[in-house]
């Protein structure tokens, strides 16, 4: 029985995903380089000439743990 609630929600999720794709335009995307942070003048840019505090390299020491995401199955 479970089996059948879990076929329904992914059957319900790629509805929904295709449904917004019909009315959402997508971008396809050009070039798998990641981000560089965020643009200069943007408010959460850092300053390079301020050093990281204990919580924040804590913080940063997180992020580099974590695996990439696996890549989508979506054709």
């Amino acid at each position: 029985m479970a089996s059948v609630y879990a076929w329904l929600l992914r059957a319900a999720r790629d509805s929904l995903i295709a449904f917004g794709r019909i009315w959402v335009w997508i971008p396809p995307v050009e070039s798998e380089e990641p981000l560089q942070g965020p643009p200069p003048g943007h408010p959460e840019r850092l300053c390079p000439d301020v050093p990281l505090n204990a919580v924040e390299k804590e913080i940063l020491r997180h992020f580099r743990d974590i695996d990439p995401p696996a890549p989508s199955r979506d054709p």
